[in-house]
């Protein structure tokens, strides 16, 4: 994995020193939630993710788009308190993820373009817990989760005046997240607001 990321890597630093690049901040909600086995067991969270991406142009409509995030990635699950009385647990989880996307853009007025795009990301869990039972999400003493994902994220942008920008994102990961559970994979959507910072 170490050399794939190196090769990956290597091949952002040489195409952008031949094509024009610009940086966007981003910031925006994310609803965690899990396929499979343990779709009936948790129920989607809400979240927030933020970080940088840095658009490279390769042609007049394509480009390519590597990132680098903070991620929560939330849970709840109904459970009762010593009352009989239930309530919703929640669970919590803090995530970098490097998503890699190939973009296709569209202008659509002289104000508006809109980019439907995909590719991979990957994503490092380092710290989650269990606010109700403390358990941590990452150790193997609690819910032994993988802290390393992998998937495919898709999904569109717009962007207004040439600035300004709002997108609507799914990712599905690869990785199996539960040694109980055969099937189940992160999966989460993600409403992105954001800038395109001014090139110099």
């Amino acid at each position: 994995m170490r050399k794939i990321l190196m090769v990956i890597a290597v091949m952002v630093v040489t195409v952008t020193a031949s094509f024009a690049q610009t940086i966007g901040a981003r910031i925006g909600m994310d609803f965690a939630k899990f396929s499979g086995d343990m779709k009936n067991e948790m129920d989607a969270g809400l979240g927030l993710h933020l970080g940088l991406v840095y658009n490279i142009e390769l042609a007049d409509a394509l480009s390519i788009q590597p990132g680098a995030f903070f991620v929560q990635r939330n849970w709840k699950y109904e459970s009762v308190d010593d009352n009989g009385k239930k309530f919703d647990a929640k669970v919590h989880s803090n995530w970098i993820e490097v998503p890699i996307v190939m973009k296709y853009n569209l202008d659509i007025t002289s104000d508006i373009a809109i980019d439907p795009h995909i590719g991979p990301y990957f994503g490092f869990g380092f710290a989650g817990k269990d606010k109700e039972t403390k358990e941590k999400v990452f150790n193997k003493n609690g819910y032994n989760m993988p802290n390393f994902d992998m998937g495919i994220q898709f999904g569109v942008g717009a962007t207004f005046y040439g600035s300004a920008y709002v997108g609507l994102d799914y990712e599905i990961g690869f990785r199996n997240v539960d040694h109980d559970h055969d099937t189940s994979h992160n999966g989460m959507f993600m409403l992105t607001f954001g800038v395109w910072l001014p090139e110099k």
